[in-house]
């Protein structure tokens, strides 16, 4: 076989490679937004500005604690899976354990494990078109008595935000968003 033959049937697979990397990934992401359960965060944003990426709504979500049963079974930089329950302010943690089930958000604990945690939720950043940020941002710090929600689905660990809400109405489309029971 010659060298540019070689050369060529190298290259595309090395190109087959990379291009199946981000495929996977994206199909992944994909799986979380079907068949994952959504959660809403309660936020409080900021619109700020990276040269890199670009625009986006900095994501304030509020903190959430949870009551350890027995934090001895938990250690600073454990790695756990966070079951959640909505009720009438949004997201709570129902319960940390190790083991991952279906609707459980793997977290890294940072603090010192004890009766009553903090936990730091891993969503800070919803990236949006350039146009879109600085509007959604002023329509969610316009009145502070509004309800301002991140939409997460949650799945085997992973998860994705799929909107943000105000007062029930998507800031994205604009359209009204299904709230949980609890939250209506």
């Amino acid at each position: 076989m010659k060298t540019t033959t070689k050369l060529l049937i190298g290259l595309a697979v090395v190109s087959i490679i990379q291009l199946t990397f981000p495929l996977f990934f994206i199909s992944a992401k994909e799986q979380v937004i079907e068949d994952g359960k959504e959660y809403l965060f309660r936020i409080q944003p900021v619109d700020p500005y990276d040269f890199f990426q670009g625009r986006y709504v900095s994501l304030n979500v509020q903190p959430l604690s949870c009551s350890l049963d027995n934090p001895d079974d938990f250690k600073r930089y454990d790695i756990v899976y966070a079951e959640f329950e909505q009720d009438s302010l949004g997201a709570t943690i129902k319960q940390l354990s190790h083991e991952k089930t279906e609707h459980s958000l793997k977290l890294k604990l940072y603090g010192k494990p004890n009766k009553k945690m903090r936990i730091r939720l891993p969503f800070k950043r919803f990236f949006l078109e350039e146009n879109k940020a600085k509007h959604i941002e002023l329509k969610l710090s316009g009145n502070s008595k509004h309800r301002n929600y991140v939409h997460v689905k949650i799945l085997d660990g992973d998860f994705v935000m799929t909107d943000i809400s105000s007062n029930g109405k998507s800031l994205i489309t604009g359209k009204p968003v299904q709230l949980p029971t609890l939250l209506q």
